[in-house]
């Protein structure tokens, strides 16, 4: 923006210009005076430094020197404006402080905040340590209670070492494996199968439990050797793949399984006339009747046990004078005829598979010993 101030004098002798009649009436003077003023204020090496009315030195910021201004002001009583100030650019960073009160007032906003943050850490801690925790130990507590075994306490005291039953669950422990000490001294000397099968549901984990397992296993055995039968063989090659024990006897109870199973059709005719025939000899042996032998021997018998082949009459004498040179008693040979397996042979003979139990009977002396099985060949003729 540039400002015009004129200043125009006439010769005059008003007297509100209130300038002196000498000085009016000696010339006519016309005085213009510019100020510009300039939309962004001088730097130093803008400015000039004489003055443009006699070119001396003025200072800085003024228009004239001291002497042609003092010499304006009382000759034309003329007020000259005040020298512009030097205002300094407007300057785009921001200041100090208003950074230091944004902050401040970013601080104050931010206080709360982090006072809740911290209080809801600190409930948070308050109900881990005191609530939860505690809650935590009284229901492990309660469990271990309810399962009152070796693992339940285990697990107790592994998970609250500082809980408030940390000694009961101690005591019960130890209670606990005295107990499972005193089972097992107690089950080496027992022959149920149901007392090891509870001992092992009550300590599953204890060191005993591979001993009572062979056990059971060698219990279960001779439970499926009395039956002796295709049904018990069955249910134990079942119980041994369920793991229930490990098997010692799997083997033998697979091959004894096949021997029973009958897999041939059955005609009941040729089924009957098997069981007449096998019962008469197996009461014939067992009393060692000759004439009785006689009549179920073949002329020609190719196998009696691990003898033959051999003929009828020899067979029968050895027999007898194997009899009469023994002081034990006589074995009893029992069949079991609903348990008998046959099967016809390409020679169209019959091999029948037979369980029997053998028993002694003597003075004071009743002993049996089951599993056996008869292998017979029965010529139908």
């Amino acid at each position: 923006m540039i400002i015009y101030v004129m200043w125009l004098l006439f010769l005059s002798r008003s007297p509100h210009l209130r300038i002196p009649d000498t000085k009016c009436t000696k010339y006519f003077q016309n005085i213009f005076i510019f100020v510009r003023k300039e939309s962004r204020p001088k730097t130093d090496h803008m400015m000039s430094y004489h003055c443009p009315l006699c070119g001396k030195e003025k200072k800085g910021e003024a228009l004239f020197c001291e002497a042609c201004t003092k010499k304006l002001r009382t000759e034309y009583e003329l007020e000259l404006p005040q020298p512009l100030l030097h205002q300094p650019l407007p300057s785009t960073e921001e200041p100090a402080d208003v950074t230091r009160t944004s902050s401040r007032k970013t601080g104050r906003r931010l206080l709360p905040v982090a006072i809740t943050i911290l209080l809801l850490l600190l409930l948070f801690f308050l109900y881990n340590e005191l609530i939860r925790k505690g809650n935590l130990e009284r229901s492990g507590w309660d469990a271990a209670v309810k399962s009152n075994s070796v693992p339940g306490y285990l697990h107790y005291i592994e998970s609250h070492p500082e809980g408030v039953h940390f000694a009961d669950a101690q005591a019960a422990l130890m209670r606990l494996k005295a107990e499972e000490a005193n089972q097992w001294e107690v089950l080496k000397q027992s022959d149920r199968v149901t007392e090891l099968r509870d001992f092992l549901l009550q300590f599953p984990e204890s060191h005993y439990v591979p001993l009572v397992r062979r056990r059971l296993d060698s219990l279960t055995w001779m439970g499926t050797l009395r039956s002796n039968t295709a049904a018990s063989y069955s249910e134990y090659l079942m119980m041994v793949e369920s793991g229930d024990f490990n098997g010692d006897y799997l083997a033998e109870a697979e091959s004894r399984y096949r021997m029973l199973f009958q897999s041939y059709p059955v005609d009941q005719r040729t089924l009957d006339s098997i069981r007449i025939v096998v019962n008469g000899f197996c009461s014939a042996l067992s009393s060692l009747d000759h004439s009785a032998l006689e009549q179920w021997l073949a002329p020609r018998v190719e196998r009696y046990f691990f003898k033959g082949p051999l003929a009828r009459e020899r067979l029968l004498g050895d027999l007898l004078v194997a009899a009469a040179q023994s002081d034990e008693p006589a074995i009893i040979y029992t069949p079991d005829l609903e348990g008998i397996q046959y099967e016809k042979t390409m020679e169209d003979n019959y091999r029948v598979n037979l369980p029997i139990v053998k028993s002694r009977n003597g003075a004071g002396i009743r002993d049996q010993l089951p599993g056996y099985i008869f292998h017979l060949e029965l010529n139908p003729h």
